[in-house]
């Protein structure tokens, strides 16, 4: 068992850095993209479609993802990913217009639904702590990321919007050889029967439906507005190096926060944390609505951080018996959102001001949480 659980590990630290570095031109592009748009060859409505086809490519591919990784196993699975996530990222920097990034941001879509079953997988293999193999997963997992939205949006200053991706698809190409000493012997349960489609989009608890606002709000309308709204104070380029920040220290602040939330969950149960930060992220939200914009930046950074843990230890611990299915599931809805938000955001621009957008998002998670703290998921998680 020892010998097996340092497999485990060894297993969730690899496969989370293969997810790192395959983060890097996705990262990038919702700093550079909004206020680049016409450098790629696209208006602004393309923009948001670019931003959230991905996650909907996502919502249709995780149970399909689910059963090849069955098949032919999650080594096998993690390498292809990593090949495609590069080749995502180089297409950033040398397709032009609508049709061929939408190809670019298809693949990237499976790729990266490929990669985060993949870590979840592996992290939910034993039920102890799981918080805390979560937790050391997005911390890992946000190294990538992190680099992109301050080394890259650097970069992108000096080689330009198009150039950048270039270099960051070759680098992102080194993540197949790490893929490549993942080991096999360290697999999660073989699931009895396939995921339907059924099962993925059937009707969503309150736990899906907390996890669809975040989504929808933090990974979408925040993310792709944040760059923008600074341009009402500061120049273009001040405004995607201090957008590209406030998404960085995003990273860095869920490398240093999720460790402590996985390991505050699986020593005092996940209620009392998740309970504390989805409170935070109404909070965030209203502040922004009200033009408190870097106030409310500060305690959004702050709930994702800790919320990128506490919705799978949460998933794991309602749903013990089926863990892939339900982190399968509830990752659907989390897409599902984060898709549906760019969208809303790049065609309601024109008439709906961003901080409108961040009222109605604190007034929807409002109502989506009282649901939830009513509702037998929140008590199975004593």
């Amino acid at each position: 068992m020892p010998q097996l659980d340092h497999l485990v590990l060894r297993n969730v630290w690899l496969s989370s850095w293969v997810l790192s570095f395959s983060l890097l031109g996705d990262a990038l592009l919702y700093v550079v993209l909004p206020v680049h748009a016409d450098a790629f060859g696209v208006s602004m409505v393309v923009v948001g479609f670019l931003l959230a086809v991905n996650r909907i490519i996502r919502t249709f591919a995780y149970g399909l993802i689910a059963d090849l990784a069955e098949r032919i196993g999650l080594k096998k699975l993690c390498l292809i990913a990593a090949v495609t996530a590069s080749i995502s990222t180089l297409g950033y920097g040398w397709l032009d217009g609508g049709i061929a990034l939408t190809l670019s941001r298809m693949l990237w879509g499976l790729s990266y639904a490929s990669l985060l079953l993949i870590t979840l997988a592996f992290a939910a293999i034993n039920p102890k702590k799981t918080g805390t193999r979560i937790g050391v997963s997005r911390s890992v997992e946000q190294v990538g990321p992190l680099l992109a939205m301050t080394c890259g949006a650097w970069l992108t200053t000096i080689v330009g919007p198009r150039d950048v991706f270039i270099y960051l698809g070759i680098v992102t190409s080194l993540s197949a050889f790490i893929a490549f000493i993942l080991d096999d012997k360290a697999q999660p349960n073989k699931i009895k029967k396939p995921l339907s489609r059924n099962y993925i989009f059937s009707r969503p608890d309150s736990l899906d439906l907390l996890i669809f606002w975040m989504g929808f709000g933090i990974d979408g309308i925040f993310t792709v507005l944040i760059s923008l709204m600074w341009t009402q104070y500061l120049s273009l380029e001040m405004a995607i190096l201090i957008g590209g920040s406030v998404l960085a220290s995003r990273r860095l602040c869920e490398m240093i926060v999720a460790p402590m939330a996985g390991a505050i969950a699986d020593k005092l149960g996940v209620r009392i944390p998740l309970f504390i930060t989805v409170a935070l992220t109404i909070v965030g939200f209203g502040l922004i609505g009200i033009g408190f914009l870097v106030l409310g930046s500060i305690a959004l950074v702050l709930a994702r951080g800790a919320l990128g843990t506490l919705f799978p230890a949460a998933v794991a611990k309602i749903y013990s018996q089926n863990k892939v299915k339900a982190l399968t599931r509830n990752q659907t809805w989390r897409d599902v959102g984060a898709a549906i938000g760019p969208l809303l955001a790049g065609a309601s621009l024109s008439v709906i001001s961003p901080e409108f957008m961040h009222i109605f998002v604190a007034i929807a998670f409002s109502i989506s949480f009282f649901v939830f703290i009513r509702s037998k998921e929140y008590k199975l998680l004593l």
